[in-house]
């Protein structure tokens, strides 16, 4: 633990910058009809679902969305599921691709969607992303197919969820495993969704190895390895924001001189945490033991 210790004394976050946005869709558009965010040059939902069974229009008016706070009740997007059960390589999904700035990471944070399938409609939604080539899902819901809406929400988790620098993330939005009587009709929307909201957090990041104890960072964290849950600051610092390493804000506070904050709640592991000293940004990797 010694040397852990001092492995991570002396690496500081050069340059950092985290963002996170939620774009949202009121199925008018493949476009989201709010979200900007400086790191990241498009988002878009594809113009044509995947394995569609025959073909339909994405966009249509048809049984808007209702029954949910924020329904938006006019225009959805439209697919022509399979009755199967879930197989990324033939069930029927709706795609989205997030686009960096070059020199920008995307991490995929959270997924909510109101959804409507008819009886052969798909029973469960469940999401992949293009970071492991659709190798493992990172979230699932059951949905309503008895022609009703319904709002799900997804938080996403597992090891996958940070793309490569500059590189575009896809997520795929598949619907299967139908309960329902009956078979699906060729070309014939039984399931929609609508009143999307995504999350995704826009990440740059430097590693500077760097000599702690010829450097100002005891100014800002003490502590860089956290043994007691609680991060002691030496200045008074505004902004504090605690990142986790797939880039997602898990506490911000302020603090005075020599106060600290406690991380009880948290997991042991590798944070980052940034915040703003003497109106310069500042920033420091730790490590929860």
């Amino acid at each position: 633990m010694k040397k852990l210790y001092s492995l991570f004394a002396t690496i500081v976050m050069s340059a950092v910058a985290f963002a996170q946005t939620t774009y949202l869709w009121d199925g008018s558009s493949v476009n989201p009809i709010s979200g900007i965010n400086a790191n990241i040059s498009s988002v878009a939902f594809a113009a044509t679902q995947g394995n569609n069974n025959g073909t339909t229009t994405l966009i249509t008016t048809s049984s808007v969305s209702s029954g949910y706070t924020g329904a938006s009740g006019s225009s959805n997007f439209g697919a022509a599921a399979f009755k199967e059960a879930l197989s990324t390589a033939t069930s029927t999904y709706f795609s989205v691709t997030v686009t960096p700035v070059a020199g920008n990471k995307v991490t995929l944070n959270s997924l909510s969607f109101g959804s409507r399938g008819t009886s052969t409609g798909p029973g469960k939604i469940t999401v992949y992303s293009s970071i492991d080539n659709y190798a493992t899902a990172i979230g699932t819901a059951n949905v309503n197919n008895n022609s009703t809406w319904a709002l799900s929400n997804i938080t996403f988790s597992g090891a996958n969820l940070v793309g490569a620098e500059s590189a575009p993330v896809t997520l795929r939005i598949y619907g299967s495993d139908s309960a329902g009587a009956g078979t699906p009709s060729l070309g014939t929307a039984n399931w929609r969704i609508d009143d999307i909201s995504l999350t995704v957090t826009s990440s740059t990041a430097s590693l500077a190895v760097i000599d702690a104890k010829n450097e100002k960072s005891g100014n800002f964290v003490k502590n860089s390895l956290i043994k007691n849950n609680e991060i002691i600051f030496g200045s008074d610092v505004k902004d504090v924001k605690i990142f986790n390493m797939f880039g997602q804000l898990v506490k911000e506070t302020s603090v005075k001189q020599n106060e600290s904050v406690s991380v009880a709640e948290l997991a042991k592991g590798n944070y980052i945490v940034t915040g703003t000293v003497n109106h310069q940004p500042v920033s420091q990797k730790v490590l929860k033991d």
